[in-house]
């Protein structure tokens, strides 16, 4: 099921592997002039294969989805935004929606397993069958010194990115955020926002995730990513800790007005329905609220503009909030 669906997570929000993928002897997408052959070749390697993924996967012709389409692809992570706004983009989704092959971003290939909780090793095992699939009709751009190659540098070597999403509230609210990005960046750990590189960590929401590709094995990578992380939750639950022994009341306070504008208010932007969600999801957490109809992980992305619909501002408003008063 999809990342997002009936997700209570605790810090550990999801996991994501990306294998990056070119074809060999193939200019890079930025450099093709008409993308559709390659697409159709990469297409045919998955949809026409005798595996099972033949069957179990959709082929979406993004220059032919309308942009709220689109925008809700984005915000369920199964493109990229670069794709959401771009052209000459095509993804295939399989039907559970935890796994997409996108095609003709910045590589020819960006193979994607998204699922929620923290399943690094799982997941990267799942994406490197997929990846075998595929390689049994094409051949990959690959040197015996620079591993697979990319448009981008960084990417080459493994093509590899594993990344792990994480609630991490606390750190936030006590200002130790900080500390800690600095500290994992210089153990080439990147940390970013909710969409990636250049975004903000809407509710609290942070990707953790390999900066190096290249001279670690995928076994290692992985390994090293999960060590970190698993300092980071150990730093957040500490926090949270600590809130509730010296300022409980102050914690209480904060989560219970939050539930109640949820609840109550009669208009709500998307910004500040996020902030509200993830004080909603730290409550419950930590036994202050009791769960509500729907996660407020899901209301998290229901809330956004692609998915609560219409053209006028304030009417999206009122139907947002209207939404989180009938599921929170």
């Amino acid at each position: 099921m999809i990342w997002y669906k009936n997700n209570d997570s605790n810090i550990v929000v999801s996991t994501r592997i990306r294998l990056a993928r070119n074809i060999e002897g193939t200019p890079f997408p930025g450099a093709l002039k008409d993308k559709t052959e390659v697409t159709k070749k990469i297409k045919d390697a998955v949809l026409s294969s005798n595996s099972t993924l033949a069957g179990d996967f959709d082929f979406i012709d993004l220059d032919e989805t309308p942009q709220d389409e689109k925008e809700r692809l984005r915000e369920e992570h199964l493109i990229s935004p670069e794709m959401a706004e771009g052209s000459g983009h095509s993804v295939m989704i399989n039907r559970d929606r935890t796994m997409s092959i996108m095609l003709m971003e910045e590589d020819h290939i960006r193979l994607q397993i998204i699922e929620s909780g923290n399943c690094l090793e799982e997941a990267y095992k799942t994406a490197s069958r997929v990846d075998d699939v595929i390689e049994e009709s094409i051949s990959y751009a690959f040197d015996e010194e620079f591993g697979y190659l990319t448009a981008c540098p960084t990417n080459a070597g493994t093509g590899l990115r594993a990344s792990v999403m994480l609630h991490l509230p606390a750190l936030t609210m006590t200002d130790n955020i900080g500390r800690i990005l600095s500290s994992v960046n210089n153990m080439g750990i990147a940390v970013r926002g909710l969409y990636g590189e250049g975004t903000r960590a809407y509710g609290n929401l942070y990707q953790v995730s390999n900066q190096v590709t290249m001279g670690l094995s995928e076994e290692e990578i992985i390994e090293k990513l999960n060590n970190i992380v698993k300092q980071i939750v150990e730093a957040e639950q500490k926090t949270r800790t600590a809130l509730m022994e010296k300022n409980e009341s102050y914690l209480r306070n904060k989560i219970m007005r939050s539930y109640g504008l949820l609840k109550y208010a009669y208009t709500m932007e998307s910004s500040e329905a996020r902030e509200l969600l993830s004080d909603v999801i730290l409550g419950q957490n930590m036994g202050i609220l009791e769960r509500g109809r729907l996660s407020p992980l899901e209301c998290m992305v229901n809330v956004t503009p692609s998915f609560i619909g219409g053209s006028d501002p304030v009417e999206r408003d009122i139907k947002r909030a209207k939404y989180l008063n009938d599921n929170v």
